[in-house]
């Protein structure tokens, strides 16, 4: 709010009218409208008498709450309560509108935020995730105008606590991290290359980095950030194939005229026109002036098939959307000249149908989520292809076999049914009304398209559905499992596929039948047993190995000396790492004054275990110290406590180098 002595600007007026091109000509927007730029906050602020936003009952009660999780008062860090409740509102109505933290787009925005408010939680001795437990205040201020705070409030708790939760696990050791790099810092600037590992291993985005930089009087590198991010972009490209964008590709002009238009739900076939063809790398590309393929929308994958002309055939192998217009992807020659007539387009049926069975079972299936688990189960993502389906779900723990087994007999009871699925274009309101779900975050115009199955199933979308539900023949969920904080993952298979899952399972059933000579009831308390029957056969292996006998009065006695230090280095039999440092225990056991490094014979990789005793502790010869010089000599590396450590390397073909190396190592640490 900008003021002076005589007035307060409140407001400023902005005319959105026109748009100006690349040339700096005006052009005349469709839709014109004011910005008075006089927000909530603002005007609060006016009617209350207050020179700040914060001053107001938007903020002051969480300020309150803020004081009594913290037992802080707001003087104390009136700039990190300001921080946290600025955030918190913004975090309540995003998530309230569907957004999850993540690592891209607009989720990238939420996690940023988030994680910068939980650390502003630190300069409050906020240690644990407390950001959920300001949610109610947030609906206590807003919840009568915004009521999806209130309606979403367990949503928006267990996504921020579940989010939190997992940044603490890495914020305290980045904080160290952060000081040990400001601790050695040769100027006042964090190279880019800190702030990238930063965030690349603890989480931190760029601007936290950077605030706690200016904290200390720092800046921090971001050109150089940004070139460490940008070689990891190019890395992750380099291992995925990307098609090019849409926007950068030349398109040549058959025809004129409106496109994209869809006869896919009526139709699988129609004769149409090419208005526009281009070529991306193998692929010729297609947009036609109406289309029975599917573009891929709503998670449900693009429609292949074939498009026919002069006894040309082009292979369509995917279908997607720029906008409005539907891309053909294809593969085949291609002959512009003879394409000038229409062409003939054919989706594959079978293919189709069985996306089609998936796709009205995931609707069933995210009723019987909501049913069995909660209200609170909201779709976070999907894929609807033609041998499973996926559908991510916002859930915050592990959905156990017994709810597997009531969500499956839910869906299954309705596919039984054989309901005729009813699909009408309703006003989005009226829709609402009605009951439809909506994708959680999507936004969606005034007229919508609603597919109901009876009284079980209403959800708005756009994608293709069987016509009853009996088509679908059964589902059968194959995996469960975690995707992210607070989103689970279900895969199902339908139709054929779910006959070809369950023939496959019962398959291999029989054959443990076979080779347990046991009946199929009897199979889990088998494998228990023989389970159970490794482990302590395991157990008795490693205590024997353990027992056998290492004379180490024997090898001590026989030992080198590097002045009064006892120097002893040997290659032994170990079958692990754990076996080999209870060797180094041993021999420390008898060592008064020394010395000890282990090879382990025989290993994959090369490993030693160094000990010292504690009087040379004392004079500043520590294990760990060794470990890290005779494991360079193995090309790699070592470390551990002062009196046991361990060197590992790359070259097993260095193990004896290394062994007859860490005689000069031991000198040199005892002589200095």
């Amino acid at each position: 709010m900008n003021s002076s002595d005589e007035y307060w600007e409140l407001w400023n007026l902005v005319f959105i009218q026109s748009n100006r091109d690349e040339n700096g000509n005006l052009h005349d927007l469709p839709s014109k409208h004011v910005d008075t730029g006089l927000g909530l906050e603002r005007i609060t602020a006016v009617l209350q008498g207050k020179n700040s936003n914060y001053d107001t009952d938007l903020f002051l009660p969480i300020f309150r709450k803020i004081e009594k999780i913290s037992d802080l008062i707001f003087k104390t860090d009136p700039a990190a309560f300001q921080v946290i409740a600025d955030h918190i509102r913004m975090l309540s109505f995003s998530i309230a509108d569907g957004v999850m933290p993540s690592n891209e787009g607009r989720g990238y925005v939420v996690r940023r935020i988030l994680r910068r408010a939980s650390r502003f939680g630190r300069r409050l001795n906020l240690h644990e995730p407390f950001l959920h437990e300001l949610v109610k205040t947030v609906g206590e201020i807003l919840g009568d105008v915004y009521p999806e705070i209130i309606d979403k409030k367990s949503h928006i708790c267990q996504v921020l606590k579940a989010e939190e939760t997992a940044f603490n696990a890495t914020l305290d050791r980045g904080l160290t991290h952060f000081d040990k790099v400001v601790e050695h810092l040769a100027d006042n600037v964090i190279p880019g290359k800190e702030a990238f590992r930063l965030y690349d291993t603890y989480g931190f985005p760029l601007d936290l980095t950077q605030l706690m930089a200016r904290e200390k009087g720092l800046s921090v590198d971001g050109i150089g950030f940004d070139k460490e991010m940008e070689q990891q972009k190019l890395r992750a490209k380099s291992s995925g194939k990307f098609r090019k964008e849409a926007v950068n590709i030349k398109w040549n002009i058959i025809s004129e005229g409106s496109d994209s238009k869809f006869v896919g739900f009526e139709q699988l076939s129609c004769a149409s026109t090419i208005r526009q063809w281009s070529k991306s790398e193998d692929e010729i590309l297609i947009i036609l002036d109406q289309t029975p393929f599917y573009a891929e929308s709503g998670g449900q994958i693009g429609d292949t098939g074939v498009i026919l002309y002069n006894e040309i055939t082009l292979q369509v192998m995917d279908t997607k959307k720029d906008g409005e217009t539907c891309i053909h992807y294809c593969k085949g020659d291609f002959d512009p000249k003879k394409a000038t007539q229409q062409v003939q387009c054919n989706v594959d049926k079978d293919r189709r149908r069985a996306i089609q069975l998936n796709h009205t079972a995931t609707h069933l299936l995210h009723s019987a989520l909501r049913e069995v688990l909660g209200d609170h189960v909201h779709q976070a993502g999907s894929l609807v292809a033609p041998d499973y389906l996926r559908f991510d779900l916002t859930h915050f723990e592990k959905i156990i076999p017994k709810e597997i087994i009531q969500i499956e007999s839910l869906v299954n009871q309705e596919i039984q049914k054989n309901t005729t699925l009813d699909v009408s274009i309703k006003s989005f309101v009226e829709a609402q009304q009605e009951g439809a779900q909506s994708l959680f975050g999507e936004k969606y115009g005034d007229k919508v398209r609603m597919v109901s199955v009876g009284n079980y199933s209403k959800e708005l979308c756009g994608g293709t559905h069987t016509n009853q539900t009996g088509d679908i023949g059964f589902i059968k969920i194959i995996e469960e499992s975690s995707l992210a904080s607070g989103v689970r993952r279900i895969v199902a298979v339908t139709g054929r596929e779910a006959v070809k899952f369950m023939q496959n399972q019962t398959d291999i059933i029989h054959k443990l039948q076979t080779q347990f000579n046991s009946s199929a009831e009897d199979l889990p308390e088998r494998v228990r047993k023989l389970i159970q029957q490794k482990k302590e056969l395991e157990k008795a292996l490693k205590k024997d190995s353990r027992s056998v006998s290492v004379d180490m009065k024997s090898i001590v006695e026989k030992s080198e000396k590097i002045g009064d230090v006892i120097f002893v280095r040997k290659q032994v039999d170990a079958s692990s790492v754990d076996e080999l440092k209870s060797i180094g225990d041993s021999l420390l056991s008898v060592l008064k004054s020394g010395v000890g490094v282990l090879g382990m014979r025989g290993s994959k990789k090369p490993t030693a275990v160094i000990v010292v005793t504690s009087d040379l502790i004392k004079k500043g010869i520590k294990a760990g110290d060794l470990s890290r010089l005779i494991g360079a000599v193995m090309g790699g590396g070592g470390g551990g406590k002062p009196h046991l450590a361990t060197a590992g390397g790359k070259d097993n073909s260095k193990l004896k180098d290394a062994i007859d190396e860490s005689y000069k190592i031991v000198q040199d640490a005892v002589s200095s």
